[in-house]
């Protein structure tokens, strides 16, 4: 006796026999969403999402933001997507974060280059694939997202020294201080 065939219009996702449940599809999608897009600027097609506006926070609103969307990355590694695929997917993450740390200039880099709605369809892309059953990634995963949220940090702390060293000296240029 075969089974029952799944019922097209179920939302069960346990009927539908995928790779990934929808509730973690929805999650990933749902916080590219609110990171990249969820802002339209009225009269135009231009959106942008928490990214950027946290990007504004000095001293670690750019890492806020990576640590965020560093959850797609999880979802990414949990469904066992290729290495090649994670390493972009973290690439896009670290370029983001380190164009980022550049005052107004990185975020207006964020609201075009959007790593996160990318990662979003890396995800996606490799989901509906035919490999996109692969065996669960391991710890291997983990230890590349802990990797690569170290970097977006070491990178916001770099360009905070910077900037404020830079600030200094320009503030000694002008004999404000001594």
């Amino acid at each position: 006796m075969s089974s029952p065939e799944p019922n097209p219009g179920s939302e069960d996702p346990a009927e539908l026999d995928l790779p990934v449940t929808l509730d973690e599809l929805r999650r990933s999608k749902k916080v590219s969403w609110i990171l990249d897009e969820c802002i339209r600027i009225p009269g135009t097609q231009i959106r942008f999402g928490l990214d950027p506006i946290l990007g504004l926070f000095p001293y670690g609103g750019e890492t806020i933001a990576t640590v965020i969307g560093a959850s797609i990355l999880g979802e990414a590694g949990k469904k066992g997507i290729p290495f090649r695929t994670l390493m972009k997917m973290g690439g896009n993450m670290i370029l983001n974060a380190g164009v980022g740390t550049i005052p107004v200039m990185g975020d207006l880099f964020s609201v075009w280059f959007k790593s996160n709605s990318r990662n979003y369809r890396l995800l996606n892309r490799f989901l509906e694939s035919d490999e996109g059953e692969q065996e669960p990634g391991g710890w291997w995963p983990v230890f590349v997202i802990l990797g690569i949220l170290g970097t977006v940090l070491l990178l916001n702390i770099l360009s905070w020294v910077f900037f404020s060293a830079l600030l200094y000296w320009s503030i000694k240029q002008l004999g404000l201080v001594e």
